[in-house]
């Protein structure tokens, strides 16, 4: 009689056919040689060719040439270029400031985190300290525990004394 182990049907191959256990179902690998389609195209972007700049001979890799190519047919008022170079302007103008961004939240949240963690006492003494390095007179206390600005001190003469 057949044991459930040896049944087959949907999602059940048979045993023979199943991998064996520790083996692997790609014993080789990818082969040593293979390079992804990213490396491929670093590499060739980085070959060395000889161009004639101004009568003179020059050694660039061949991305620099395609952005020199790009760039010169730009300046040549060709609309397809000027469109590539707009678009590829905004983006790194857009990666340049999004890290400006983030690090200033992260920086507000991370002091907000902190500045709940602080108990009263500690939550005083940091308001005297921004007031007095700001050259504002620190605040008062009222009776209720709130704080208040503390009165503004005159050199003694009032509106009415004029």
């Amino acid at each position: 009689m057949p044991t459930k182990r040896d049944t087959t049907g949907y999602r059940r191959p048979p045993r023979q056919t199943q991998f064996r256990k520790g083996r692997s179902g790609n014993p080789n690998g990818r082969p040593k040689g293979s390079r992804s389609l990213a490396t491929l195209m670093g590499n060739a972007l980085n070959e060395a060719v000889v161009i004639n700049e101004n009568g003179r001979r020059r050694t660039i890799t061949k991305g620099e040439a395609i952005i020199k190519q790009l760039v010169n047919r730009g300046a040549a008022g060709d609309a397809r270029s000027i469109q590539l170079l707009l678009a590829q302007i905004r983006v790194i103008e857009a990666d340049l400031e999004s890290p400006t961004r983030e690090g200033e939240e992260s920086d507000t949240e991370t002091q907000l985190l902190m500045y709940e963690r602080l108990t009263i006492e500690e939550r005083r003494r940091l308001r005297d300290l921004v007031a007095k390095a700001q050259g504002d007179p620190p605040p008062v206390e009222t009776a209720d525990g709130e704080t208040a600005a503390a009165p503004v001190a005159t050199n003694g003469s009032t509106s009415s004394d004029a």
